[in-house]
């Protein structure tokens, strides 16, 4: 469907004609070979600066018998050669510490705040203005001693090291309070890009219910936040929330001594951002909808009821600041067969760019923006051209039943998550036994996708007796930061590699061979002796509460022993 048929459907609305909205194989060809030639790959010329790609990653069959149906694919973004523009951009940063009486102890935690907040003040980029905040039941800005925001150079970076080295820990704790301080730095700012870098050792004990999520709604708008977890006495789902309204990152601090190196590296990343935003459109053919959005990497964030619907067939998102980096995003479409031809490629809904404060005209199909307030140099950033998410009708189950591997493996991904999550829940309430079942699929799950990052938060709350079965043992002692540590990644997604060389078509079902047929032992369905679901003869685990069936006997949660 070429660029010009698609401002006729614009302005034309729902009165779009059956022959408009629906593009047949040869004119959805047509277009991604227009879009192939007008930006080299699908979407940037290679060779000629900084660049924005775009990619739809799905399998493309839908079972024609079954009626309506739902589409699924991965939208890829990548942006590169960001690297000049960013070091023009006009950006601001707020530190902020904790300095509640507990982080006094043992001191090597306030000793590690201050070193890491002179790390992030030396990887400051020169010109950014920026302010270190001492967080306790107030917000008070240490630095500059006049308040507000100081420029860095390198006068006002020691002067900003010599304060960050006073930190005293004695006070409260009130997250909300420090978060709107930096609200209000922030907004003084002729700044795009605006980051806020937060650590914390405690929960939010000192302010009113309400008072955080109230401050979130205000912030969300203004600046993005990462955030570090330090000792025991945090709590690993506000922090997860936290950063989840402000786009950002969490983790928890492992180590002491890790630190400045942590904020040194967060604080480059934060330096290494050139553009503020991003808009993501997807727009359908007539009678089509967009039912779903969400990010799946580098976190899982679900953005459906986030983005704006000017019209029943579109869908739009202004995202986070972008530096040189990918993000997949998972988009469901609605589909219906109903007078379309089978086996042919027909576009459902296509998927564009545009920088933010610029409309999705603003840049020509593979060319530079026209639009610069986006960030330093957008003007000079090449967007690509519109992607289209496809669908062929067929009566081959064979086709229709295939999943792409990049949807199979965020679906794991997201499943390895729901579980993380699901122990931590089960632990708290004082279920350790339900714990442990969950923890045990967790296993298996970060096991079977290469997390190894998960696997090693996992390994301070069970015993891996056998990864690849789930096989875990609860560990006597579980400390509150191990604990912690892995819930906080629970939203965390590991990126999607690809079949290894050699590998058989991705697309391919899952079919036994003859042999392995062969071996499967016969015998009645099992039923679960937790929850009464029936399964097959040579299922291991149930589906619905993942007992274990066998090996091992009846009725032993999966991973224990």
């Amino acid at each position: 469907m070429s660029e010009g048929t698609r401002d006729t459907e614009d302005t034309a609305g729902t009165e779009d004609t059956a022959g408009t909205d629906r593009a047949t194989a040869h004119q959805a060809t047509a277009h991604r070979a227009t879009a192939d030639q007008a930006t080299g790959d699908g979407g940037a010329d290679e060779g000629r600066g900084a660049a924005i790609t775009l990619r739809v990653d799905q399998n493309e069959y839908l079972p024609a018998a079954a009626g309506r149906a739902e589409m699924h694919a991965i939208v890829r973004v990548e942006a590169r050669g960001l690297g000049p523009a960013a070091a023009r951009a006009a950006a601001s940063e707020v530190i902020v510490i904790d300095c509640s009486g507990s982080m006094a102890w043992p001191p090597t935690k306030i000793m590690a705040a201050r070193k890491a907040t002179v790390a992030a003040v030396s990887a400051l980029r020169k010109g950014t203005r920026f302010a270190v905040v001492q967080g306790t039941e107030r917000a008070e800005v240490v630095y500059p001693p006049t308040g507000g925001m100081a420029v860095a150079g390198p006068d006002t970076k020691a002067a900003a090291s010599r304060a960050a080295m006073k930190l005293a820990a004695l006070g409260g704790t009130a997250i909300g309070t420090w978060l709107d301080l930096a609200r209000r730095l922030h907004s003084e700012q002729p700044t795009a890009l605006r980051h806020t870098l937060l650590l914390t050792d405690g929960k939010n004990e000192h302010e009113d219910p309400g008072d955080l999520a109230r401050v979130l709604d205000a912030c969300a708008p203004s600046f993005t936040c990462d955030a570090r977890g330090i000792g025991d006495g945090w709590d690993a789902t506000e922090l997860k929330e936290i950063v989840r309204r402000l786009r950002g990152r969490a983790d928890a601090v492992l180590d002491h001594s890790d630190l400045p190196a942590e904020f040194e590296a967060l604080t480059r990343g934060s330096m290494a951002r050139a553009l503020a935003a991003l808009r993501i459109r997807i727009r359908t053919r007539a009678g089509g909808a967009v039912g779903m959005v969400k990010q799946v990497y580098p976190t899982r964030v679900d953005l459906t009821d986030e983005g704006a619907r000017p019209d029943p067939r579109t869908w739009e998102w202004r995202s986070g600041p972008w530096g040189d980096e990918v993000r997949e995003y998972q988009v469901c479409v609605t589909a219906d067969p109903e007078g379309d031809a089978q086996d042919e490629e027909i576009e459902l809904a296509w998927v564009e760019l545009a920088l933010d404060g610029a409309s999705a005209d603003s840049a020509s199909a593979g060319g530079p923006a026209k639009d610069d307030r986006s960030g330093a140099g957008a003007a000079d950033i090449r967007l690509p051209a519109a992607e289209s998410v496809l669908v062929r009708w067929t009566d081959d189950p064979l086709l229709s039943s295939r999943i792409h591997p990049r949807l199979a493996h965020y679906g794991a991904d997201d499943a390895l998550g729901l579980a993380v999550t699901a122990a931590y829940d089960a632990y708290v309430a004082g279920e350790p036994r339900q714990a442990l079942t969950h923890w045990g699929r967790a296993v298996r799950l970060a096991h079977e996708l290469g997390n190894e990052k998960m696997l090693d938060r996992l390994r301070g709350l069970v015993d891996i007796v056998d990864a690849a079965a789930g096989e875990v043992r609860l560990r006597e002692r579980i400390r509150p930061l191990d604990l912690n540590s892995a819930m906080v990644l629970s939203e965390e997604s590991s990126r999607f590699r690809g079949p290894g060389p050699g590998a058989a078509d991705p697309l391919a079902p899952a079919v036994p061979t003859a042999p392995a047929m062969s071996a499967m032992p016969p015998g009645p369905d099992l039923e679960c002796p937790n929850c009464g679901r029936m399964a097959p003869a040579t299922a291991t685990f149930c589906q619905q509460c993942d007992t274990t069936l066998h090996p091992g006997g009846p009725g032993t949660p999966a991973g224990a022993v």
